[in-house]
């Protein structure tokens, strides 16, 4: 654990050096933050196969990018449609932008989630935080499937 925080303050600090003259952006979350591989932009990658209506599955891989230097925070998420085009022919896309985190009651219950904003204008995406390493997809009121079909993505780096 403590390796983990030494080499997140690290990030921030090399994340700090890049930014160009003063700022007033708040304060870095280090409990948020985990170091993974040689990809030191990314907080944490989440990987799962959800549900797909007309397929066999979509494969999320969700890369949470680390604070940049205006406070912004952003992700790339990569779906991978399995068997879209035929046995083993699958077909990915790619969605980039802003991840926010967000809070509200949802039948009496606090949910805190991540809104996935896409730059292109598409739809957000919101995924709610079930523990320190699961996400779960949900809409935009915060609610879950009620089906007992699989939304969640688990953290992997």
């Amino acid at each position: 654990m403590k390796k983990v925080m030494m080499c997140a303050a690290l990030i921030a600090a090399l994340l700090s050096c890049q930014s160009k003259g003063a700022s007033d952006n708040p304060p870095v979350d280090e409990s948020e933050m985990l170091v993974i591989g040689n990809d030191s932009s990314a907080v944490a990658i989440y990987e799962g196969i959800l549900p797909a209506a007309d397929g066999s599955g979509i494969e999320y891989v969700l890369s949470v990018d680390s604070i940049g230097p205006n406070g912004e925070s952003g992700y790339t998420l990569v779906m991978n449609y399995l068997d879209a085009d035929g046995s083993g022919k699958h077909k990915s896309f790619t969605s980039k932008g802003k991840k926010e985190v967000v809070h509200k009651n949802v039948n009496k219950q606090h949910k805190t989630a991540y809104k996935l904003t896409p730059d292109n204008g598409d739809a957000p995406l919101y995924f709610v935080v079930v523990n320190d390493t699961t996400l779960r997809l949900s809409n935009d009121s915060l609610q879950e499937s009620v089906s007992n079909l699989n939304y969640d993505i688990i953290q992997v780096k």
